[in-house]
């Protein structure tokens, strides 16, 4: 019975393999695995590719070889399983979670797919950027570091493009009235407006670290909802039809953490703005009776700055 040629090569890796030769193997075994992506075919390149130092292509081919484990022989299986746990230690993973599955994954420029709503992928460790592409929607862009043995759970988060701005049409001024002056012994506006500021400013900080602390805990579940999965079937089990529903909640939970993330930061900066106005009305909105706040510039041989004077 004639050999095809996928079956030739992997006989001539088998040989290079056995004689110590990896590089003759990898090149062999690549050979048979591009002619015919048989699990059995990446595994022994992931194998090569390991001996070889280039842990992350050998985590690749391995967890590819294993993602259909029945077709392979059971000490195949633990010798492929072995393989990937070692180049696993090596290197960093990421699952990728978009918002839009319709949209183009990139890590480092580099397109990972689109369709699915996540992505599992190997890293060398280091810095890298986790990017969401697609027509109609602002480009989410995830910078993050990959430690090597951990992995990193990313969401990207695509919102659509805001419409192109109306011009408005004029509109006649309309005159405005006066403000009245504060009744004698009652608050002057500008307290009523500081008072006023300073306890929403307060609100926002109470309201920040709420979000803050809830994204805490939703990062939480989603790490322990990894965990489980992981412990189940390995790094990629998401990429396993029989994980869609439990790998659906996982990405439920990260796009929660992220959502309250952004929350708790909306908080913060909103905080510090209405703050901000708050007390600058010590300049524009003085209180009756009283000078109104100088700024004057300071100039010594120490350095510079401003100072404020006045009555409050």
């Amino acid at each position: 019975m004639m050999r095809s040629e996928a079956e030739e090569a992997f006989a001539r890796g088998e040989r290079a393999r056995r004689a110590g030769r990896w590089q003759d193997a990898e090149a062999a075994y690549r050979a048979a695995w591009k002619s015919d992506p048989r699990p059995e075919f990446a595994g022994e390149l992931g194998l090569s590719e390991l001996a070889l130092g280039r842990s992350r292509d050998a985590a690749e081919h391995l967890r590819e070889s294993l993602l259909v484990p029945e077709t392979l022989q059971p000490a195949v299986q633990r010798r492929f399983r072995a393989g990937l746990e070692k180049a696993e230690r090596e290197v960093s993973s990421a699952t990728v979670a978009v918002s839009r599955p319709e949209a183009e994954v990139f890590i480092d420029g580099r397109s990972i797919g689109r369709g699915q709503g996540m992505y599992f992928v190997y890293l060398d460790p280091g810095r890298h950027e986790a990017r969401g592409k697609l027509e109609g929607y602002v480009d989410d862009v995830y910078p993050f570091e990959a430690q090597r043995g951990r992995e990193s759970m990313i969401g990207l988060h695509l919102e659509p493009k805001p419409p192109p701005p109306v011009a408005p049409a004029p509109v006649a001024p309309v005159p405005v009235a006066p403000v009245p002056a504060a009744a004698p012994g009652g608050p002057s506006a500008g307290t009523v407006f500081r008072v006023g500021g300073i306890a929403l400013a307060s609100a926002g900080v109470v309201l920040g670290t709420g979000f803050a602390v809830a994204a805490a805990v939703r990062g939480g579940e989603a790490e322990a909802q990894a965990a489980q999965i992981r412990e189940r079937n390995g790094a990629a089990a998401c990429l396993s039809e029989a994980y869609t529903e439990p790998c659906g909640v996982l990405l439920e939970m990260i796009d929660a953490r992220d959502t309250l993330k952004a929350a708790a930061w909306g908080s913060f900066i909103g905080t510090g703005v209405v703050g901000a106005v708050a007390l600058s009305s010590l300049l524009w909105a003085p209180e009756p009776g009283k000078r109104a706040v100088r700024a004057a510039p300071l100039a010594t041989a120490q350095g510079g700055g401003i100072i404020f004077s006045g009555s409050w």
